[in-house]
């Protein structure tokens, strides 16, 4: 799989702020987390509620294969 590159253009793209699993809680926008593929795992406590990586324009674009990649961490 593809490393995706932790840019603000990057950031911009990403659907995670979007994602249900994101949305459930405040935790992710007071962390300020987002672009899970290239950051790594979330820091907060989420249930899995639902993915929109495979629409996620990062994610056609770095041809990633997965999601959930607040749960299980950035490309490598």
């Amino acid at each position: 799989m593809t490393r995706v590159p932790n840019t603000k253009e990057n950031a911009e793209k990403c659907f995670c702020p979007k994602c249900p699993t994101f949305t459930q809680s405040n935790c992710p926008e007071e962390k300020e987390e987002n672009l899970y593929c290239a950051k790594g795992k979330t820091a907060c406590k989420l249930s899995k509620e639902g993915c929109l990586c495979g629409a996620c324009p990062v994610h056609a674009e770095y041809n990633l294969e997965d999601g959930y990649f607040c749960f299980r961490g950035a490309t490598e």
